[in-house]
């Protein structure tokens, strides 16, 4: 009898571990895989501030913020060309434009490219690097300008390697494009497709992340003593034009503020002081004084605020800086307050001397 040997059980471990790489076909683009896509990308910009008051079209976060998109699929094209053809490539942007930002964004006109998210104000625009930004020689090169969505790119010759790749590099750059709601707002915006020559629709893009706005909480009482005491004075004790008396000290307490606890975008507390109750701005209101108000009888004064910090008088009417705000920590803005004396030393009349301003806060 003859003897057989049957090497089954090294074919079955032969087949258990091939894994079947697609070929990439020439001069066109391919996938790359034996699973085929479309790839879904999704770019996530993490946690990002920007201050409650920003001006419309202020950059949120940076500008040109740096992310590589994953691939959870895991699917990946490949582009040849022998200069027999053009290969092309098609950012078609999903999204609707926002029509809001004319100021140029790094030198790059921003009209058509700054998208709508699923935020109200709150735009994108989205750049792409490498294969898509002509710098190598393997990749495409965008026509007219840079590859800043939407675009169109062609590649007419590869001479030393195919474009190839897998997870997807980009530029993302957040614009502030109208009043935005209160609160922490989770970004989750598709924004764009990207459609190849031999494949059609490549990839879809969008982005994720959390957009909040730095602000600060004033609460039931923030000045520290209200209203603030300035004294009792004779009427001889005012001299001049101009004269002052000893200044009275005070807070106002900014609480639960939130920031950015980097060093990006971060939000300066500003105060706008106006008059209140009949007290009104001296002159142009730029030294700080204003008139006494409804209720008072003393004549020929008002009233000085000046910073604690420097003595500089605040002026009225207009935003003042007062320094950045600190994530979780209170902001104390410090005062000063006086009598300043506004007419002749004969026009100093004795009463009651009351005065009041309101405060508004901005965050810019």
């Amino acid at each position: 009898m003859k003897s057989s040997t049957r090497p089954w059980m090294c074919v079955l471990g032969l087949v258990a571990g091939y894994q079947f790489i697609q070929p990439a076909e020439a001069n066109t683009c391919s996938w790359a895989t034996a699973t085929p896509g479309p790839i879904n990308y999704v770019a996530n910009v993490a946690n990002v501030y920007v201050p409650r008051d920003a001006r419309i079209g202020s950059v949120i976060g940076t500008i040109d913020t740096f992310v590589i998109a994953p691939n959870p699929s895991g699917a990946s094209i490949s582009c040849t060309n022998d200069g027999s053809t053009t290969l092309r490539f098609s950012a078609i942007a999903t999204a609707p434009p926002s029509h809001r930002i004319n100021e140029p964004l790094g030198g790059a006109d921003p009209r058509g490219n700054i998208f709508m998210t699923n935020i109200p104000g709150v735009g994108a625009r989205i750049r792409l690097e490498r294969p898509f930004d002509g710098v190598a020689t393997n990749s495409f090169t965008p026509i007219g300008g840079l590859p800043i969505v939407p675009f169109e790119a062609e590649n007419t010759h590869l001479p030393t390697a195919a474009i190839a790749f897998s997870n997807l590099r980009s530029y993302v750059t957040l614009v502030k494009t109208g009043a935005i709601p209160p609160g922490s707002h989770a970004l989750n915006q598709q924004l764009f497709d990207g459609f190849f020559t031999g494949i059609g629709k490549g990839f879809s893009y969008g982005i994720s992340g959390t957009v909040m706005q730095s602000q600060c909480t004033v609460g039931a009482k923030p000045v520290s003593v209200d209203p603030v005491p300035l004294g009792t004075w004779n009427t001889s004790d005012f001299t001049h034009i101009g004269y002052t008396t000893a200044p009275t000290a005070f807070t106002i307490t900014l609480t639960n503020c939130e920031s950015d606890p980097g060093d990006v975008n971060k939000a300066v507390a500003h105060i706008r002081l106006d008059g209140a109750n009949g007290s009104l701005p001296v002159g142009d209101g730029s030294n700080g004084v204003f008139t006494l108000g409804t209720g008072s009888t003393a004549k020929g004064v008002g009233i000085q605020v000046l910073r604690a910090d420097t003595g500089a008088p605040v002026p009225l009417g207009t935003d003042v800086p007062f320094g950045f705000i600190e994530n979780g920590v209170d902001k104390v803005l410090e005062f000063k307050a006086s009598f300043f004396q506004t007419h002749d030393s004969t026009q100093i009349g004795a009463g009651v001397a009351e005065g009041s301003l309101g405060f508004t806060l901005t965050y810019q």
